[in-house]
């Protein structure tokens, strides 16, 4: 049988090779730095146009602005409401009547003596819906208003009455005249008023008004003015 070899000497060849692979390979060296190339200069594209010179811009003349009409506003239109337009109230005149001292104070007596009357209306008025209010004389057998029952309510006496003075006179001292047409303003004097009629129209009343106002006459009840909706 051949000779074994000895382990150290198959062993050592293979740690040479191994020792050789680790050994760091030699640097190289270190290059120069090189330069950096300069940027060459755009050549003009072939659409685009070889720009010009600016000249010099000539002085601009102020243009004068032409002032344009201005339009009127409009009014915003009126919705429709269901609610009725109120009576103003009726400005409240002083009188230009001349009084004496006593027709004064006999015209202030009676006011405030008529705040404190009571009302005479028409006996079971309340009750039945065809009865006025206005005032009628009991004169029923067994009228319980008419024997001065003090639940009933008051009878007219002469006491209740204004003084005779100035009885049947406005209380702004003029005496009333009625009128149903123009014609019924002729012959009126300064101390004397009219009140129209309750039955004449507007268009007529109208014209009382304006032939009263030539006149310097005073309307007792004029028109109504209406406030807009």
């Amino acid at each position: 049988m051949a000779p074994k070899k000895k382990v150290e000497d198959v062993e050592a060849p293979v740690k040479e090779a191994k020792a050789e692979k680790k050994q760091p390979a030699p640097k190289k060296a270190a290059k120069a730095p090189a330069k950096k190339a300069e940027p060459k200069a755009k050549a003009p594209a072939k659409h685009e146009k070889p720009k010009k010179k600016a000249e010099p811009k000539a002085e601009e003349k102020p243009v004068e602005k032409k002032e344009e009409p201005v339009a009127e506003e409009e009014k915003p239109k009126k919705t429709f409401t269901m609610t009725k337009p109120r009576p103003l109230p009726r400005p409240v005149e002083k009188s230009t009547l001349d009084l004496d001292e006593e027709t004064r104070r006999l015209l202030g007596a009676r006011k405030t003596n008529k705040a404190s009357l009571p009302e005479f209306n028409r006996i079971d008025s309340h009750k039945n819906k065809s009865l006025k209010l206005s005032w009628r004389k009991p004169k029923g057998h067994h009228s319980q208003l008419r024997r001065q029952r003090k639940a009933k309510g008051s009878l007219v006496k002469v006491g209740f009455g204004s003084p005779a003075a100035v009885r049947g006179l406005h209380s702004s001292g003029y005496e009333e005249v009625l009128v149903h047409r123009p014609q019924d303003i002729q012959g009126i004097t300064k101390t004397q008023a009219i009140r129209v009629a309750g039955g004449v129209g507007r268009k007529k009343q109208a014209e009382i008004e304006k032939a009263a106002k030539e006149l310097n006459i005073k309307v007792l009840n004029p028109l109504n003015t209406f406030e807009e909706v």
